[in-house]
């Protein structure tokens, strides 16, 4: 879902073009006092869904740095369904309306044909949490404005070394993810089977649920889990919206002890459960800043800039060093929980 993992890790789609694009909104405002930015764009933001706080900070930091550049916006959500999102980007490309996308897809690949359509049509579309096609994480798709995101191979390894480590004897272990073909979830899949199993072979996988990021589908996952194997001891929450459950779960077996939550999300929620304990740690995300880095980047290329404010066009973003952490690192413990506090987290 990220430490800061926000500014720089869900979600819009902004799209941009300028006025001499054939294939979009004319853009004749003039430019701001900001350095050559065009006023008066109009966006859209393509967030994979809106029923979570993660995707709502995401929505208000789109739409709040729009704002801030004289520009509007327009928030289409997807359910997180790859299908429902293709002819969301399919019917506003075709309308013409816009002057650049800001898109958090649910599934990169089912969205591919609708990002390079968006790309030939010379509109500015920035890409965020998940890549677009078939970009590694670190590179943005040839063409696109931005990728940003938090949420790497690299911080999946670290979120699953942090728990195994803790404990070198081993034991069984479940993931409790997100929609099943969410590009994050197929992240975290792809990460066990190519290197923490290698890795780590004193550790058993026993599950490797899915709660579509809902605390009461989490709930109903890990009681089965705890009845089918009683000697789980640890579980890899993927999203703090759904931690909550697996708390309840863990604390309504009387396993507080024995099982450990491994979090992703760093929410106001799951601070507090960082301080009682609930689980053993967590790494911040960061929403806003993932769709404002979108659409500063959408907004520089349809303005014909190279960057704006600091976040360059065409370069990968990675919310793990956003600014907004002030160089902390994105995964918090119990005692390191103060440092976050201090500079204004959680943010959501």
């Amino acid at each position: 879902m990220l430490r800061r993992y926000v500014s720089g890790g869900l979600r819009v789609l902004v799209w941009l073009m300028s006025a001499t694009a054939s294939a979009g909104a004319s853009t004749t405002g003039t430019d701001s006092a900001d350095g050559g930015v065009k006023k008066g764009l109009k966006l859209a933001y393509f967030s994979v869904a809106g029923d979570t706080t993660y995707l709502q900070a995401g929505i208000k930091g789109a739409k709040e740095t729009a704002a801030k550049y004289d520009a509007t916006i327009d928030v289409f959500t997807g359910n997180y369904d790859g299908g429902l999102q293709l002819n969301q980007v399919t019917k506003a490309l075709a309308s013409k309306d816009y002057d650049g996308f800001v898109l958090e897809p649910a599934n990169g690949q089912q969205l591919c044909s609708a990002v390079k359509a968006t790309i030939d049509a010379k509109i500015p579309i920035g890409v965020t949490n998940v890549p677009a096609c078939d970009a590694p994480y670190d590179t943005p798709y040839e063409g696109t404005a931005i990728f940003v995101g938090g949420q790497s191979p690299q911080v999946y390894e670290q979120w699953f070394r942090n728990g195994m480590e803790a404990d070198p004897a081993g034991g069984e272990f479940a993931v409790m993810n997100g929609p099943a073909t969410q590009g994050n979830t197929l992240r975290a899949r792809a990460v066990l089977d190519d290197t923490i199993k290698a890795e780590f072979p004193k550790w058993k996988e026993v599950a490797f649920d899915y709660t579509d990021y809902q605390a009461s589908k989490a709930l109903a996952q890990t009681q089965t889990l705890l009845q089918k194997s009683p000697n789980v001891k640890a579980i890899f929450s993927s999203y703090a919206g759904h931690t909550p459950g697996i708390i309840s779960a863990v604390k309504a077996a009387g396993k507080q002890d024995q099982v450990k939550i491994y979090d992703l999300g760093g929410d106001k929620t799951m601070f507090n459960a960082l301080r009682n304990d609930q689980i053993a740690s967590t790494l911040v995300y960061l929403p806003y800043e993932e769709a404002q880095r979108g659409v500063q980047a959408v907004v520089a290329q349809a303005s014909g800039l190279d960057e704006l404010d600091g976040v360059p066009v065409g370069k990968f973003w990675d919310l793990t060093k956003d600014p907004r952490l002030e160089g902390l690192d994105p995964f918090v413990v119990k005692d390191t929980i103060d440092k976050y506090t201090a500079i204004g987290l959680p943010e959501y």
